[in-house]
């Protein structure tokens, strides 16, 4: 699949531009699609990602996509505002950075250890999604980087490492 097939139904062009530049810097993968088809299906049905409404696609590497296709109630806070809450964005942000991360490690278990995330506008729209590539890996460390949008607007970044917990060679997930 294609960064276009990702964003094909935003409408942004400046959308689509962006998440070129996301792939371009992403380190790539070893992991095999049906690998990856795999990974993808078991995490999504993952209670949390169930409750959340939210759907991981890994279908073009180096690029994860974590999305939430429908904002509900729920999911908005803002100050009485139909924004979507920080803390839904930031879930997002640390869904798509850590998966990110955990497809570097060749099937191994890891996880978010670090997370930055900067709000840029606030985020009122149907749907957001949240981009993500690792950047840089080092030993059991990865480096990566997130972009959220909504509407076809950037409204926040996020950064992240990911980290192997120790002894964690045998764990696949």
């Amino acid at each position: 699949m294609s960064v276009e097939s990702l964003t094909a139904n935003t409408g942004s062009e400046a959308e689509t531009l962006a998440v070129h530049a996301l792939a371009a810097r992403g380190l790539s993968t070893d992991l095999a699609p049906t690998l990856l088809d795999g990974f993808q299906q078991r995490f999504n049905e993952i209670p949390a990602m169930i409750h959340m409404g939210c759907v991981l696609d890994t279908s073009a590497p180096p690029i994860v996509r974590v999305a939430l296709p429908e904002v509900q109630v729920h999911h908005q806070g803002g100050m009485g505002t139909e924004a979507v809450n920080g803390a839904v964005l930031s879930g997002l942000g640390d869904c798509a950075l850590g998966v990110a991360g955990v497809l570097q490690f060749g099937g191994q278990r890891a996880g978010t250890v670090e997370m930055s995330i900067k709000f840029l506008r606030p985020t009122v729209g149907r749907s957001v999604t949240a981009y993500a590539v690792a950047l840089k890996r080092g030993g059991n460390v990865v480096f990566a980087e997130a972009e959220l949008y909504c509407a076809g607007q950037l409204c926040a970044l996020a950064s992240g490492t990911v980290s192997q917990p120790s002894g964690a060679t045998d764990q696949r997930f």
